[in-house]
This record gives C-alpha cells, structure tokens and sequence, in this order.
C-alpha cells in the first residue's frame, strides 16, 4: 500500500462516519481476550464473570465516547494520544506517560500473541513457535506496511466473521441440546458458576470496569479512531460500539456451558479443545476458526499500527524534527519489523493465563483511570504531579500484591492514584480561595 504521507498511513484520507467508526472500533476490541478471557472469568467467577467481562470494555467505550468529544472540541487536530499528551502535559509528565503507553501497548500485542499460539496449536497442532512466526508475519505485512487501510478493509471482514459466528453456533448448540439439558447438566457439575450471591464474582465486575475504563481511556487505537470520526458522530459511534461488542463475551461464555454440562475440565485449553470437537458442523467449524483468528488479527494489526504511530508521531519527530513525510513512513515501515520481532520473542518466552495477564497490567489501567480523566476535564496545562499520581498508584498496587489478591490490589491502585489527585485538586482550589482574599 503506498501512502504520500505519515498523516494518510496513520489516519487515512477522510473523516469517517458512523458505520466505518463503529466498525473500525469493533475490528480493535473483540480480540483474542474475547476468545479466552470471557469463558476463563466465567469458570472462575461464575455468571457474574461472564457479565463482568461484557460490561468492561462495553461501559468503557460508551463513556470514552463522552470524554473523546471534549478531547477533539479542545485539540481537534491530532494524530494519537501522544499529540494530546503534549499539549496537555509538561515536558516530564509527558515523557513518563509516553513510557507507560510503551508499555501497555506491548502488553496488547503480546495478548494477541498468545491467543494465536494456543489456537493454532489446539487447532492445527503446529508447534506454538512456528504458529506464531506465521502469525507476527502477516500482521507486520498487512497492518505494519499496509497500514489503516488495509486495517479497515480487514475490519470489514472479521466484525462479519465475528457475529456470523457469536449468533449461529450457540443457536445451533442450543437447539440441537435443548436449554434445559444444558441448565440441568450445569447444575449437577457446575453448581457454583449459577450461585447469585457470589461476592468475588460481584468484586471481578467493579474492579472489571475500573480495567476496562482505564483501558479503553488510554488505549492507542481507539484515540485513533476517535480522531478518524467525524467529531458530531463520536458519542453515537462509541455509544453503539459498546452496546453491539458486549453481546460478544457473552456469546463466547455461551459457547463454553455448551462444553460444560456434560461433566468437568482441566483448564481453559481444554474447554476450547472440547468446543471444537463438539462443532460437527464443518460450516460452523470453519466459521469458528476464521472468527477466531480474524479477531486476533485484527486487534493485533490495530496495536502494532497504534504503537508505531505513537513512536514516529510522539518519539522520531520530537528527536528528528526536520524529517520529512518519506522519512517517517520509512521509519513506520522499520518499527513494524522490530516490533514484529520483539513480539514474536517475548510470546515465545512467556506463557502466562491470560485472564492473570489481565489482572497484572489491569492495576496500571486502574491507577491511571482518574488521572486521565482529570487531565482532559481540565482547561489548559495540566501540571506533572497528575501522571505522577498514576505512578504511585501504580507502585502501591504491585506492592500490595504480595499481601492481598488480584483483585484488592486493583482497588488499591485505584484508591492511591485517585486519593493523591484529589489532594492536588484540593490543596490548588484552596491556594486560589486564599489568593483571592
């Protein structure tokens, strides 16, 4: 794909409306996590985890609708988030949430990642590392290089594959068991996944919106996309956007009782290995593995497109500010390679649960939820002790891990961060009532 310029490669040629909005939000937030981290909460935390995990993101994109208005009537013109960031932020306080950004942008396409391995391999049975050369491959060529798009041509794609696949499966499952034989099977195996006073499962959905408002309010792509949209379609944009993409965790837990009522299971993977022996449908079973890997595709095309955005717009330019437009989608064009290869590294390398993985960056996107929104409610700078608070919301709450759960710790970062802000905010309005007298 040529481009003529940074901008086009980043944003394209024009504004887009509702349906390409939507659909482009969509391609970004049903992921891999959808695939796996749905039926994992709901096995840990009953019903109440499949819930939560439908009401994270959802809630998230309906309200970043909201705050992204005031952003695009205050700084209409940007690129990513780093370009708000440094019209917000001092020199400090923007190069410390630019290394936070590095970092859970990172943690977005190792996500992927590890979708991928798992999948070819429980599908395919090709060794994980071979699975995931061939996965980073195609997503460096067709999101690195084709940038947004090819994105939004695939987008198109996988949000059809998507619900083809969240609508039909489970209507062919539950009718073809009956809802009763599943309810009944759940019931005599599963027994806790139906309890209504589950108090953990009640805890995983608050501290799930915490995560899932802090990720979507400092997520690259989606502030991408929120400069792509037209600015009075913004709010309808996310608002549907997050009503549609919370029916898909939902499908997917769905999915998983299917598997379920007819006795117990090992661990996640061998839930998704039984589902794919109990699709007999080959239709249905091809519409289930292309659903799943134009998910992972997607949303890992979309991160690696943000992040070499943010690295070239916020990073290059600063340090090589007379580079020209050749340069910079030279340099797109390079970042997208190394970041294939350190992805590719890492996922390799590491194997943890990605519902655990969720927990562990999920205390950064708690700590940083009232910052963020403090920073863009607010007029003018905003001074450096706001991204600071984050940080310590954030130390607070990995040191806190060693003596309470996952779940506690989110709450603590939270608390931190949002205590430290509201002293700052009290302390200024008192400086200014004694300035006054």
């Amino acid at each position: 794909m040529f481009y003529h310029s940074f901008r086009e490669y980043v944003l394209g040629t024009a504004k887009v409306g509702i349906g390409l909005g939507v659909v482009s939000i969509l391609a970004r937030w049903i992921t891999g996590n959808t695939i796996f981290a749905s039926p994992e909460a709901l096995v840990r935390y009953g019903i109440f985890g499949g819930i939560g995990y439908a009401l994270m993101v959802a809630f998230g994109l309906i309200a970043f609708g909201w705050l992204g208005k005031r952003v695009r009537q205050e700084f209409s013109e940007g690129l990513t988030i780093g370009d708000y960031l440094r019209f917000k932020l001092n020199r400090s306080g923007y190069w410390m949430l630019i290394g936070v950004l590095f970092v859970i942008s990172f943690e977005t396409m190792f996500m992927q990642g590890l979708a991928a391995g798992v999948l070819v391999n429980i599908l395919f049975g090709i060794p994980i590392p071979i699975g995931l050369l061939c996965f980073f491959l195609l997503c460096v060529l067709y999101a690195g290089f084709g940038g947004i798009v090819l994105i939004h041509r695939f987008a198109f794609i996988q949000v059809i594959f998507t619900f083809a696949a969240a609508i039909l499966i489970p209507v062919y499952f539950f009718i073809e068991k009956g809802v009763e034989h599943v309810y009944a099977g759940i019931r005599l195996y599963h027994p806790y996944l139906l309890v209504a006073n589950n108090h953990e499962g009640l805890l995983f959905i608050v501290c799930g919106l915490l995560i899932g408002f802090g990720q979507v309010f400092v997520d690259q792509a989606s502030w991408q996309r929120l400069y792509m949209i037209e600015e009075k379609k913004i709010v309808p944009a996310f608002l549907l956007s997050g009503l549609i993409g919370a029916t898909v965790p939902l499908a997917f837990s769905a999915l998983i009782m299917i598997v379920i009522f007819t006795g117990g299971f090992h661990d996640i993977y061998s839930l998704l290995f039984g589902l794919i022996r109990k699709i007999d449908n080959p239709f249905l079973l091809v519409l289930f593995v292309l659903c799943s890997f134009s998910a992972i595709t997607s949303a890992f095309g979309a991160g690696i497109h943000s992040m070499i955005s943010l690295m070239v717009s916020n990073v290059y330019q600063l340090f090589k500010p007379q580079a020209d437009e050749r340069q910079k989608l030279r340099m797109s064009y390079l970042l997208a390679i190394v970041l294939g290869v350190l992805s590719f590294l890492v996922t390799v390398y590491f194997t943890p649960s990605l519902l655990e993985l969720l927990f562990f960056f999920g205390i950064i996107y708690a700590a940083l939820l009232i910052p963020v929104v403090v920073m863009v409610l607010a007029k003018g700078k905003v001074s450096t002790f706001i991204p600071f608070s984050a940080l310590v919301g954030m130390a607070f709450g990995y040191v806190s891990r060693s003596f309470v759960g996952n779940l506690e710790a989110i709450w603590i970062s939270t608390a931190a961060s949002t205590t430290l802000v509201l002293l700052y905010l009290c302390s200024k309005a008192v400086g200014k009532h004694f300035a006054h007298e």
